[in-house]
């Protein structure tokens, strides 16, 4: 470690980081400066070494005039290798383009709930970046105040600031949208429509499997586990602006999922075709190929999947315009109103826990109720009738 830098532990866990700018030519002492952050000690000695870089390249500010803007500035750096590449173009644009405009000539420690308050009030109404009229979206409200509370949090972490002033804010609601589903007999007529083109496996698999879009776009062969009538889901495909990536799964948990029989022999000669389809274009197929990829193996881009499903449902009139991902909500829809345990449609949707599973499919868990209702009453009645039927019982 550098002699102008250290690092100590404190009684709570957290790190302590002490670093000197150099001797204070007004006074001849040495100015230094300490902030206190959580998480490992290889964060702490990260933490420093990029502090200790601002002092040599003479762009270290200090913490009681840091701005809002430099700050949060700073924090996207800093969250870059915590979130995916994706999930960071979003947190960046969210930041360039709303919250340094309206808070980030505040000095950090000024800024007040008042003025957060202010900004939310102003992006109800106005505030849109494509020329249209109108205010900000509920969701991307509530991806705002989930950002800067975020970022602010950290700020008190590092002891920048006393206290979160997004805290103190009522936050924002994102109304929760409609889903629209498809039922069993609509899916079947989906499939039909789309028998014979490549779209179909993709649509095939998010009815049978629930899988997201991206995992649909990373399925490898090798990942189809036909003895075992299973898929296991192991990585996901995204679009980020240096192009496709494959990176883990949402809940960055493998699973495995059990498909039906129609889908596992529907996959065999999907199977068969597509390798036969590579080998005449001089390809050697293998079991690392992707299920649904484009026709020379290389991945298919999540926005040109997405296109395509708009176009082909558009043309089936009998069908609702569902999007993409809502056949992975008519999956969970179907189990769930077939009587599938809450906790089965958790592992094969992949969610982090059941209640996320339930606050999301609560449309479908209110029909299980007036079914579990409706079953109780003919269960009761068929007891009672019992009871009575054999008479009162003497001692």
């Amino acid at each position: 470690m550098r002699r102008n830098g250290t690092i100590s532990r404190r009684s709570d866990g957290r790190f302590q980081i002490r670093y000197s700018l150099g001797t204070d030519p007004l006074t001849g002492h040495r100015k230094r400066f300490s902030v206190t952050i959580a998480g490992t000690i290889k964060d702490a000695e990260k933490e420093l070494r990029r502090l200790l870089h601002t002092v040599d390249k003479g762009e270290h500010v200090d913490p009681t005039k840091i701005t809002v803007e430099e700050f949060l500035s700073q924090w996207i750096e800093t969250v870059h290798s915590q979130v995916s590449p994706s999930t960071h173009e979003r947190y960046a644009d969210l930041v360039n383009n709303f919250l340094i405009p309206a808070l980030g000539h505040f000095p950090l420690t000024k800024l007040m709930p008042t003025a957060i308050q202010k900004a939310y009030n102003t992006w109800e109404i106005s505030g849109r970046k494509d020329s249209k009229k109108g205010g900000l979206s509920p969701r991307t409200r509530v991806h705002l105040h989930r950002i800067l509370k975020s970022a602010l949090k950290h700020a008190v972490q590092l002891q920048l600031i006393g206290r979160n002033p997004a805290d103190a804010i009522i936050p924002p609601k994102a109304k929760k949208a409609a889903i629209t589903v498809l039922t069993i007999e609509q899916s079947a007529i989906l499939l039909e429509e789309l028998r014979g083109t490549r779209l179909y496996w993709s649509v095939l698999l998010a009815l049978t499997t629930g899988m997201r879009r991206g995992e649909i776009l990373a399925l490898r062969w090798k990942n189809v586990i036909f003895e075992e009538a299973t898929v296991r889901v192991v990585e996901s495909l995204e679009k980020t602006k240096k192009g496709l990536r494959f990176k883990s799964p949402k809940t960055e948990k493998t699973r495995a999922i059990v498909l039906p029989a129609y889908a596992v022999q529907e996959l065999r000669t999907w199977k068969e075709v597509q390798f036969s389809e590579l080998s005449s274009r001089k390809i050697n197929p293998t079991d690392n190929d992707l299920v649904c990829g484009k026709r020379n193996g290389e991945p298919l881009n999540p926005v040109t999947l997405t296109h395509e499903f708009v176009e082909a449902i558009n043309k089936i009139p009998s069908l609702p315009k569902v999007r993409f991902h809502d056949l992975r909500h008519s999956h969970a829809t179907q189990m769930l109103s077939s009587g599938i345990h809450p906790k089965i449609a958790q592992e094969r949707l992949g969610h982090s826990t059941i209640t996320t599973t339930l606050d999301l499919y609560s449309h479908a868990t209110a029909t299980m109720q007036n079914e579990a209702a409706s079953k109780l009453d003919t269960a009761y009645r068929s007891a009672i009738k019992g009871t009575l039927n054999r008479g009162p019982q003497l001692g």
